[in-house]
């Protein structure tokens, strides 16, 4: 046997990445989302949250409710809503009412953007604060929610049903096909657009609300060998290649590479810097480290796209297996 046909331990590496991502991809993405929503639903049922004036969920539950209910009844209701969903996805029971509330959580989730823009905006319509970029990344969010709903298996309809029953099940149906066309196009374009975003806000001193957490991170990483002043703008520069690759489809699986080494690094402050994370270890978090903690689904949503890739890798490798089989089969035999 030629020794080129030996498969060498990258390619094997690779091979079982591939398939482990394609096996686990969509699962990993569904316990990710739901991880953090039971996790973050139930930090709403502490007292510190029901009673801060400031806290944007409460106050848009407030707004939403026309008054009815004030800041800390909203929260509290978020908080059952959140974990509600969490448990679902996280255990796999009632899947598509749960994703049908997690897409409504995130349209309402934005509504601050508008309605408190002192508290999201540094500077419109670029600077964000922390709480800016903690309601941007929810964009990621909905494109992980699409692709769980596209990855769902389908009942067979019913042959006989209520007009409104039949109506839901056509938008259904239409929504359905409509991400499984475009739904890594949507994960690609969310991931994209906040790393292009956040990294371009780390060029300019003061803007983005992360950079100190950030360049500390990548001093402790490399040992003091880059100081805050080289990191920061070597992690923008990685996260602005990483944005537009996503967006312009560029060199995916380099990109892939990149996303996970980035997403390693982002979780690193949880123990390098506890002090700024955890209000109560191992439960409470700050909102920096909500804000790192949502990550995971990031890091479910980079499985997907993996996991796409190698499908199409695969499926590029059958056809070119069958058109070499072709080619053998009606090649003509040879004269002498």
């Amino acid at each position: 046997m030629s020794t080129d046909t030996i498969p060498t331990i990258h390619q094997r590496a690779l091979a079982v990445t591939t398939a482990w991502m394609k096996g686990h991809g969509v699962k990993t993405l569904r316990i990710c989302v739901g991880l953090v929503y039971f996790w973050f639903g139930a930090l709403k049922f502490a007292p510190d949250f029901s009673t801060e004036d400031s806290y944007l969920p409460g106050a848009t539950i407030r707004v939403l409710s026309l008054g009815l209910l004030d800041n800390g009844q909203g929260i509290h209701v978020l908080a059952v809503w959140e974990c509600f969903i969490g448990f679902c996805l996280v255990t796999a029971v009632l899947v598509r009412p749960a994703l049908m509330l997690l897409l409504a959580h995130l349209a309402i989730m934005f509504i601050p953007a508008i309605a408190w823009p002192q508290q999201v905006w540094r500077a419109f319509p670029f600077g964000l604060t922390l709480k800016g970029q903690y309601i941007v990344k929810n964009l990621v969010f909905i494109a992980s929610a699409l692709m769980l709903v596209a990855k769902l298996e389908r009942r067979p309809a019913p042959a006989s049903g209520t007009p409104v029953g039949r109506l839901c099940r056509a938008f259904d149906d239409r929504l359905t096909a409509w991400v499984r066309r475009h739904g890594l196009l949507c994960v690609r374009i969310g991931m994209g657009v906040v790393y292009l975003w956040f990294g371009a806000l780390k060029y300019f001193p003061g803007v983005s609300p992360a950079e100190q957490l950030a360049a500390k991170t990548v001093e402790q990483i490399t040992l003091g060998l880059i100081p805050p002043p080289i990191g920061l703008p070597v992690l923008a520069a990685w996260e602005c290649f990483i944005g537009a690759g996503l967006l312009a489809g560029l060199l995916p699986r380099t990109i892939l590479v990149l996303i996970f080494a980035h997403l390693v690094g982002t979780f690193t402050p949880l123990f390098f810097f506890p002090e700024e994370i955890w209000t109560t270890f191992p439960f409470g978090l700050s909102l920096e480290g909500k804000y790192i903690v949502r990550n995971l689904v990031l890091y479910g949503a980079a499985l997907m796209i993996g996991a796409e890739l190698a499908s199409k890798r695969r499926e590029a490798l059958q056809d070119n297996r069958a058109e070499l089989r072709d080619a053998l089969a009606t090649r003509p035999p040879d004269t002498v």
